[in-house]
């Protein structure tokens, strides 16, 4: 078991919270939970789990959260799995004012938000398999873009543009923002064109201390398995 996490303004009692990861560190749905809990400043502990899962270890995730993989948010009596179940769990069950908010505060925005992280699991298929996470969290691709993944690739592009124009000036981080950057980050990666303004939004996101905390776990296991890894964008 991974030593717990105490998120900066909590009391540091032991936390009655864990989330279940995946030991190789290049799962973006389990970034995504890890994210929305940092975000929301709940401290946890972290369990680390080989993949494959171990028999016993996918059923006791079944037994728990009816379906046995990765991510799994254990809460008290409470087990889901689904990254997006995780972070909609937690932004009702820990709402503002008394927890950071992930979701936006206005109807059609977290509706926006939804439509986005729903669409970046079910699509895209030809750019993630020619930039996948491990491209991302670890070293990048040389290969040029296939034409299916170079339209996926501008797909992504126009979708990114729209939702930053539609974003209100004011706008705070949602959860949404780190699945996008992810997937953008699967072009800057590896060094594909992207417009400075949407660069500039990954890279933003990227540098938040909440997901500079995925990096550095996944550093320190790279590390402790003697494998290099690069998690910095190009300059």
């Amino acid at each position: 078991m991974h030593p717990t996490h105490v998120a900066p303004g909590s009391t540091g009692a032991p936390p009655d919270r864990t989330l279940y990861a995946e030991a190789g560190w290049i799962s973006p749905w389990v970034f995504h939970a890890l994210v929305a809990l940092e975000e929301k400043l709940l401290p946890y502990r972290l369990e680390v789990l080989p993949l494959p899962l171990p028999p016993a270890a996918r059923d006791g995730l079944e037994a728990a959260a009816v379906l046995g993989k990765v991510p799994v948010l254990v809460d008290g009596p409470l087990a889901f799995s689904e990254s997006l179940a995780i972070s909609e769990y937690l932004a009702e069950r820990y709402p503002t004012p008394d927890h950071p908010r992930i979701f936006p505060a206005d109807l059609g925005h977290r509706a926006r938000a939804r439509q986005v992280m729903s669409w970046l699991r079910t699509d895209l298929h030809a750019l993630r398999e020619a930039r996948p996470t491990t491209a991302v969290f670890g070293p990048p691709v040389a290969t040029p873009l296939s034409p299916a993944a170079m339209a996926d690739a501008s797909t992504l592009i126009r979708v990114a543009q729209r939702v930053l124009a539609e974003r209100p000036a004011d706008a705070g981080f949602c959860i949404a923002d780190a699945d996008l950057a992810l997937a953008v980050m699967r072009l800057v990666r590896s060094g594909d064109p992207v417009p400075a303004d949407v660069r500039g939004f990954a890279e933003a996101v990227w540098a938040r201390p909440t997901v500079q905390v995925f990096l550095r776990l996944r550093a320190q296991a790279e590390a402790a398995a003697g494998r290099p890894g690069s998690t910095a964008p190009p300059g």
